[in-house]
């Protein structure tokens, strides 16, 4: 991509174009040559300026697959004037020649990582410019109400007034009230761009890691009636109704003089701080729970209690275990060695996915550095709507909020978010 892009691949190739003779995208058929000796046969595509990803005149080169070729023809591109893409480059380039505003750039980075259906199609809806569209109007509210109390400012000594104080306030509390809305889909964004973290949390030989490979179907812990056998947090990723469900088997909660043994479980710890929810295992036939240190941790969590080992329950047994003073989200009983009973912690799982969404939003928010600016913007409003008698005040809050409403979509974005955002991306892209 770039002016001189044209004159590099002509140098390297069998076919000599005239850049002069076209302006729609054209395709052609050539030999990728070092001089002496054919390197492949590719495909051309040109594109020119600012009809193309970049904005820039930019060729594809469409090589076979293979090390060799794809090297030596970058290697080729090079030793004629070429350089390697930084990491977002092209996308970068994109944005600061109008192809795409700053969210929509963001969004190609999220449908490159995107791991699930719903997490693909979020960016995909986000590439389409649904929340870029939201936060302009937003911005253009407050221009509009910003440019009113300027002019109002300007004619003070007249005492005149442009737009009521009432009329002020209500466009404020709408635009407040709109703010919160998306600030609220984050969690459900968060959840879908990065999915759900589920500890399996209990006592040693609860069954936490046969549970894990029953969720999974296939053998990815070890397990062992061994009590202890897990030293480290196992994790492991599984897709449920379109969003990665991040699965951690950690080290069973007791008091351990084993120094690597409490290096897990401190790490369980850790790991049910961060937790989105935590599956409580207890053996039914020997029903221990974990310490009550952990048991204050589970007290701010979502938990669903996993009654495990249903297969050892003799017929018409009763079991009573003790449970802890936790609101459970769910109560499940199953056998995670027969896998009687997953299908129901399956679907608790995907219950729990289904309120954590926020109204089956239409637009949902997943970058944290949205969330952030968001929340700004919401607080700069508020504040403003406490100023409504003092106008230089209120329009200071009033440009704070535009601000950082632009920084969303990058009418006001400093160099140094731009790298760290482009920094991000996967070369080149």
């Amino acid at each position: 991509s770039g002016e001189q892009a044209w004159e590099i691949v002509d140098r390297i190739s069998s076919f000599k174009f005239q850049v002069s003779s076209f302006s729609a995208p054209a395709v052609k058929h050539a030999q990728i040559t070092d001089g002496q000796a054919i390197i492949d046969d590719v495909v051309l595509t040109w594109f020119k300026g600012p009809n193309s990803y970049t904005g820039e005149d930019v060729v594809e080169i469409s090589c076979h697959g293979g090390r060799y070729a794809a090297n030596r023809i970058l290697a080729l591109l090079v030793e004629n004037g070429a350089r390697h893409a930084k990491p977002g480059e092209f996308t970068e380039r994109a944005f600061l020649n109008g192809k795409l505003d700053l969210a929509q750039a963001e969004a190609v980075a999220g449908l490159i990582h995107a791991r699930t259906v719903k997490a693909g199609q979020a960016a995909a809806r986000q590439l389409q410019g649904g929340l870029s569209e939201k936060v302009r109007a937003m911005r253009n509210k407050l221009l509009d109400l910003l440019a009113l109390l300027e002019l109002e400012l300007d004619f003070s000594e007249e005492d005149i007034e442009f737009e009521s104080r009432q009329h002020r306030l209500e466009t404020l509390n709408l635009l407040t009230g709109q703010l919160n809305e998306l600030i609220g889909t984050f969690r459900r964004g968060r959840l879908v761009r990065e999915g759900l973290r589920v500890a399996l949390v209990g006592a040693p030989n609860a069954g936490k890691s046969t549970l894990l490979n029953a969720i999974l179907q296939e053998d990815r812990a070890i397990v062992s009636p061994e009590p202890g056998t897990t030293r480290d947090v196992v994790e492991a990723r599984v897709e449920l109704d379109g969003i990665e469900v991040i699965l951690q088997d950690t080290a069973g909660l007791r008091k351990s003089d084993h120094h690597i043994e409490s290096q897990g479980i401190t790490r369980t710890r850790k790991t049910i701080e961060l937790a989105d929810l935590v599956l409580l295992l207890v053996d039914e036939s020997n029903p221990l729970l974990p310490d009550e240190t952990i048991l204050n941790l589970l007290g701010s969590k979502s938990v669903i209690f996993v009654q495990n080992k249903l297969d050892l329950r003799q017929k018409s047994q009763e079991i009573a275990i003790n449970r802890p003073k936790i609101t459970f989200f769910r109560e499940i009983e199953l056998s995670a060695l027969t896998h009687e009973g997953v299908d129901r912690l399956n679907q608790a799982l995907i219950e729990f996915l289904s309120s954590e969404d926020t109204a089956q939003a239409e637009i949902v928010v997943s970058e944290a550095r949205h969330h952030d600016c968001l929340t700004a913007a919401a607080a700069s409003i508020q504040r403003a709507a406490t100023q409504l008698a003092e106008p230089t005040l209120m329009a200071s809050d009033l440009r704070d909020a535009v601000n950082h409403l632009g920084e969303i979509t990058g009418e006001s974005v400093g160099e140094s978010i731009l790298d760290r955002i482009f920094s991000k991306f996967c070369i080149g892209k």
